[in-house]
This record gives structure tokens, sequence and C-alpha cells, in this order.
């Protein structure tokens, strides 16, 4: 799919480059989030032959006063089967990447499929809806910023989508998958699938166009739809031990019973983007299972920081960042930052501790809190330890533990 990066267009405005301040789209710079639930954007035809109305939940940084602001549209996760805009595989990321000032908008869409024993057209039909869905829900915004007044206030031409399991799928086939490649065995003139990819779910003559995907547990029908044409940037996520769907090419087994078509993962999207040239982030956790950041506080911080980093420099017209970054939670620790952290983070082969003199330096675990060195002085040789993430533990002269992360990347 030819697609135009918007995040890098002459048109990008001043006012979003002035937002970019180091901080904003980095750190928790808002408390707060307000939310506005239910707001419709769309409707179209079920499985089930049946019209239904498409809502949204629309998150914004609680008390901010800016115009022109990055939308990032989610996509929940639960097989094409049902799933929520406000389940914990969503709701913990919208409400994060609003406190560093974005608007987030998690979107239900269309679910469910007719039962039977061969699956892999049902299932098709299923992908095809939720994407038109997707594709009704940016075009709201874009129509809405154009004759209503720009409601939540964002750049549209600064609109992201990302999405866990099922959410992953749309985002990818969302960003790569052509008209033309639409498998011929799809019927799309069925009620409900008219139209095409853009289908007929609302909002007609505004683009669905985004300037990048943020992927997390996902797959395509053929990594090969992805051409040199393309080049919508993309942040993907995936645990190498996914049982549910496959990080490289696997049938999807649907509940672990049922066969229902060949898919190509993670692994196999990464190489072909760099056959092809497409500019991409991706993460693999070492044992992760489907949607890794679930669950697990480690991992979501992982996920929320490379996501902040990828999109930051997308908006701000700068290279993005594929490097962990600890996220700042109010802007009394941004400004103090510099004197409480270890730096550089992420680290090459050194290490250097601000404050060595006034503070008892304990040791360095690894996250499963395994201590790997005791550190005394002002600097430490990483140079021999593994790359990964690190917890540096400073017990400081008052009996105060400080705690940060370390990451080492040679």
């Amino acid at each position: 799919m030819k697609k135009i990066l918007l995040a890098f267009t002459l048109l990008m405005s001043g006012a979003t480059i002035a937002q970019c301040d180091g901080n904003r789209y980095l750190n928790f710079i808002f408390s707060e989030t307000d939310a506005t639930t239910n707001v419709l954007y769309g409707e179209n035809i079920n499985y089930q032959g049946t019209n239904e109305s498409l809502y949204m939940d629309v998150y914004e940084p609680a008390g901010d006063g800016l115009d022109n602001r990055p939308l990032v549209i989610m996509c929940h996760g639960g097989y094409f089967l049902s799933g929520d805009k406000a389940a914990p595989d969503m709701l913990p990321l919208c409400t994060d990447l609003a406190r560093m000032g974005y608007v987030v908008a998690s979107i239900n869409y269309r679910v469910g499929i007719p039962f039977g024993t061969a699956l892999e057209v049902p299932y098709g039909q299923a992908l095809l809806r939720a994407l038109q869905d997707v594709r009704a829900a940016i075009r709201w915004f874009r129509k809405n910023a154009d004759t209503e007044g720009n409601t939540y206030r964002i750049n549209p031409d600064q609109i992201f989508v990302g999405g866990a399991s099922a959410g992953g799928f749309m985002a990818l086939h969302l960003a790569y998958m052509d008209e033309n490649e639409i498998p011929s065995w799809l019927d799309m003139s069925i009620p409900g699938l008219e139209g095409g990819l853009e289908g007929e779910s609302g909002n007609p003559g505004y683009s669905s166009e985004v300037s990048g995907i943020l992927p997390v547990s996902g797959a395509m029908g053929d990594s090969d739809w992805i051409d040199a044409g393309d080049t919508t940037p993309a942040c993907m996520f995936h645990g190498d031990a996914d049982l549910t769907v496959t990080i490289d090419s696997a049938t999807f087994v649907l509940f672990g019973l049922i066969n229902v078509t060949t898919i190509e993962g993670s692994n196999y999207i990464a190489d072909r983007m760099n056959q092809v040239g497409v500019e991409h982030c991706y993460y693999v956790t070492p044992g992760g299972g489907h949607v890794p950041y679930l669950g697990n506080a480690t991992e979501y911080d992982m996920t929320l920081s490379l996501m902040s980093g990828f999109l930051h420099g997308l908006v701000c017209g700068e290279a993005f960042d594929c490097t962990y970054h600890e996220i700042l939670s109010n802007t009394d620790e941004i400004v103090g930052s510099t004197q409480m952290k270890v730096y550089p983070n992420p680290a090459n082969y050194q290490i250097f501790l601000p404050e060595a003199t006034s503070k008892t330096l304990s040791a360095l675990y690894t996250l499963d809190g395994r201590k790997v060195a005791d550190i005394t002085g002002s600097t430490f040789d990483t140079s021999t330890l593994a790359e990964g993430i690190y917890v540096l533990d400073r017990i400081g002269t008052e009996g105060v533990l400080v705690r940060e992360r370390v990451v080492i990347a040679h």
C-alpha cells in the first residue's frame, strides 16, 4: 500500500514541533486523564446480519491546554470473537499514553463469526470487518477536525494505530494490505463487507492513512504484502514462546483445537521489512507468551517505553528511538533527574553514578533478582555483561533505597 508518512510532511505545524520539549510524549507530565466514553463513530452490518453501532472511548491528559495533539487509536484483542475497548489489554496503555500528552481512542469493532468446521473464510471476513471499522474511526477524527470543531484538538496529520493480538492483526493489515491483496475466496459483496478495505462503516470522503503502527502479538496472512512502496513505520512486540499467535509461520489454531489458517508472525514480518526497507522497531520478549505485557509489570514498562520513544520521534520529526528509556513520573522528577540518574542509559561499556561520594552504592541485579555485581566508586564497567535490562539498587547515607533501571546495549 502506497503510504505517505504524514509525520514527516512539510505540512507539520510549528505548534506541534513546539510541544516537543524532551519531556512531553516521553514522560508522565500529567497525573490524571479525562475520559469521554461511548463516542459513536460509525455503524455497519455485523456477522449476524443486524446493524451494529460502533463506539469508542477517548482519553485526554487532564488540564492540557494544547491543541494539535497526536492521536493514537488502540484496538483490543479477543480472537475477533469478543473483547472490549476498556479491557485490561487496552485501558492501561490508553491512560498512560494520555498522561504523556497524547489523545488516545480505544475502539470497539464488529466481532464474531458463524462457527462451523471450516473457519478460514469466517475469520477472513471478521478481519475485514474489523479493518473497515478502524478505518471509519480514523476518518471520524479527520472529519471531526475538518467540519465539527476538532472536539479533541488532534493533529489530523499525526494519527497512529496500535493493538494487541487481534488488534495487532488489524494494525498490520491496515498499514500493509492492498485492495488487490484481499484473498479471492473472500466475498466482499455480502452485507457488511461492501466497500472494499475502506468499507462502509461511516465518515466517507476522508483519508484512513496513518503515520505509524504499534502491533503487539500480531501477524499477517502473508508478510509479502509488505512491499517497497510501503513507508508506514512500525513498532512491533512479540513473545518468542507465544502459543496463540506464532512469532514465526504456523497454522493459527483457535483455542488450541480448531485449525483456521496459516499466518506469518512478527519474525517473518520484521524480515520482510528489512528486505524492502520499512523502518521499524522490534522487541522480542524472551520466553514471553501471548501479549507479554499483560500481568507483567516489567514487560509493560518496556512496552510503554518503546512505544513512547517510537511515537515521540515521529511526532517531533526526529529519528525514532528503539531503545528503552526510563519513564519519569512528574515534572519535579524530570527537573531533578540529571542529579539522580545513572548515565548514559542505555549504556554501552560503562556507566557513571552521580553523587557517588554521598551514597553507598549497592548492587546490580537482573530482572529476575539475580545479583550480577557489587558496585563501589563512581563508574562501573559493563562490557562483560549481557545486553538487557538490569536494576541498580543504591542506598543513600540516610538509608533511603534508590532503585533505577539500567539498559545495557553494546
